[in-house]
């Protein structure tokens, strides 16, 4: 699996304040309420890495030196391909893959360190 960061994103990432370098991103598929595994939404939660389980897999992103994991248990669910990009006009972040948008409005929790 590769995840593709976009430089809008990554410009909108670091003006949040994303510490790269001792943090990561988690890719969360948020699945409560939703009624079935497959119905989930994404978001990015900024974490410590060190709050990484052995249940997390960290995917090679581009550009470096983000880094970005997802939960083993819902790898299925995504394409090999992503890319996260940040839309202007709809002022939040999007996950796609080359055959759909995943989501277009993906929010971003940072850090509460």
């Amino acid at each position: 699996m590769n995840i593709q960061i976009t430089n809008k994103a990554k410009d909108m990432l670091n003006e949040l304040g994303l510490k790269s370098e001792k943090n990561i991103l988690l890719l969360e598929y948020e699945t409560d309420g939703c009624g079935c595994v497959v119905n989930g939404v994404s978001q990015l939660v900024e974490l410590p890495e060190i709050e990484l389980t052995d249940q997390d897999l960290i995917i090679e992103t581009t550009p470096a030196p983000f880094r970005v994991a997802i939960k083993k248990r819902v790898e299925w669910i995504y394409d090999n391909n992503l890319k996260i990009d940040f839309s202007d006009g709809a002022n939040m972040f999007q996950l796609k893959s080359l055959n759909e948008m995943l989501n277009p409005r993906m929010t971003f929790k940072p850090s509460a360190i």
